[in-house]
C-alpha cells in the first residue's frame, strides 16, 4: 500500500496503522504541525472528504492520495471561485433587468448562491483571522454588508409576485459587484499578506517563481501548440499529458500573481500592457481554462484543439512583457 501527498509518493512507514482512519490521523497530525489543511483524499481512485472516508482495512487498499493545502492556497482558490460566481450573478441580474424574464427557479438559485457566498465569506475571514467588525468597506464594516446581503436573500420569495421580485433584484443590481470587491479587498489586506508570508519561505520565493515562469514561457507556448496538434491528429494521450503540464505551469504562475498584491503592494489592475491590465488578462485566462475543462468533460476534442491553438496560445504570447513589468515594479519596492 502506497501513501501519497498531493500526488507525490512519501516515505511513510506503516507501524500501528491498520485502517484508513489510522492514515488520516497520522497525516492530520503531520499537517497540523506545519499549519497546513488536510481536507480530502483519494482511496485508489475514489474521492472522499476526510470525515466521510470509509474506514476499511489497508489490506484492501493499493493507494491513498492525501490532498493538502496551505490556508493561503485555500483562500485563493475559494475567493477565485466566489468572484467567478459574482460575475455570473451580475450578468444574470443585468439580463433580468433588460428582458424582464424571471422564473421561480431563478429566485431559488439566487438564494442558494447568496447563502453559499456568505458561507465562503465566513470561511475566508475565519482562515485569515479577520474580525469582520473591524474591516471596513465604504465606511461600513463587513458585518454591516453581510446583514444587507442576508436581508436581500430573505426578501426574495420564490412563490412571490414576480414583478415585485424584479423590483427587489433591480434595487440590488450592484450587490454582487460589491461582494466581489470585498473579496478583492480581503486579498489585498494585511491579514492576507501575513497569511501568505506564513505560507511561503520568503518574498524571494515569489520573485524566483516569476523568473522561472518567464524562462519557461517559450517552452510552454511550444507545448500548447504541440498539444493542439496532438489532439488534431488523434494522439489524445499525448495531448492530455501536455495539457496537464500546461495547467501545472499556469497554477504556479497564478499562485505567484495572487501573492504579489499583498506581499509587494502591487495592484495587478495597474500593470498594463497593450491597453489591457494583468488583472484582466489573468481573469480571461482563467475563463479559458474553465472552458477547456468544460469541453473536455463533453469529450469535444475539436473544440479543445481550437481553444488551445486559437485562444490560449495567442493570450500567452505577450505574458512575458507583463512579467518583466512585474519584476521591474518589484525591484523598485
Amino acid at each position: 500500500m502506497q501513501v501519497l501527498i498531493n500526488d507525490c509518493p512519501v516515505d511513510f512507514n506503516l507501524e500501528q496503522e491498520k485502517n484508513v482512519s489510522d492514515i488520516i490521523d497520522s497525516v492530520s497530525t503531520w499537517t497540523r504541525e506545519r499549519d497546513l489543511i488536510f481536507y480530502e483524499l483519494y482511496i485508489d481512485k475514489d474521492r472522499y472528504a476526510i470525515d466521510t472516508a470509509p474506514d476499511i482495512s489497508l489490506a484492501d487498499v493499493k493507494t491513498i492520495n492525501c490532498i493538502v493545502q496551505s490556508r493561503a492556497d485555500i483562500v485563493f482558490s475559494t475567493v477565485d471561485e466566489a468572484a467567478r460566481y459574482c460575475d455570473r450573478a451580475s450578468l444574470f441580474i443585468k439580463q433580468v433587468l433588460e428582458t424582464g424574464e424571471l422564473k421561480r427557479g431563478d429566485i431559488e438559485d439566487l438564494q442558494t448562491g447568496i447563502t453559499w457566498l456568505l458561507e465562503v465569506l465566513s470561511t475566508v475571514t475565519g482562515l485569515m483571522g479577520v474580525d469582520r467588525g473591524t474591516l471596513k468597506y465604504r465606511d461600513r464594516d463587513i458585518s454591516h454588508h453581510v446583514n444587507a446581503i442576508e436581508n436581500f436573500r430573505d426578501a426574495l420569495v420564490a412563490d412571490g409576485d414576480m414583478a415585485e421580485m424584479r423590483n427587489i433584484i433591480g434595487a440590488h443590481a450592484g450587490l454582487f459587484s460589491d461582494i466581489k470587491y470585498m473579496f478583492r479587498m480581503l486579498l489585498m489586506s494585511d491579514a492576507m499578506r501575513s497569511l501568505i508570508v506564513q505560507s511561503v519561505d520568503s518574498p524571494d520565493v515569489i520573485i524566483s517563481s516569476l523568473k522561472q515562469t518567464r524562462e519557461e514561457l517559450a517552452g510552454e507556448l511550444a507545448n500548447i501548440q504541440a498539444a493542439a496538434v496532438a489532439y488534431q491528429i488523434g494522439k489524445d494521450s499525448e495531448g492530455s499529458e501536455r495539457l496537464k503540464r500546461f495547467v501545472d505551469f499556469i497554477y504556479r504562475y497564478t499562485r505567484s500573481c495572487y501573492q504579489i498584491g499583498p506581499v509587494f503592494k502591487i495592484d495587478l489592475a495597474g500593470v498594463i500592457f497593450g491597453g489591457m491590465s494583468l488583472e484582466k488578462k489573468n481573469h480571461d485566462m482563467r475563463n479559458l481554462l474553465h472552458e477547456v475543462i468544460t469541453v473536455m468533460e463533453n469529450n469535444d476534442i475539436i473544440s479543445l484543439s481550437d481553444i488551445l491553438e486559437y485562444e490560449i496560445l495567442p493570450s500567452l504570447e505577450n505574458l512575458g512583457s507583463y512579467i518583466d513589468m512585474l519584476l521591474s515594479n518589484i525591484s523598485c519596492k
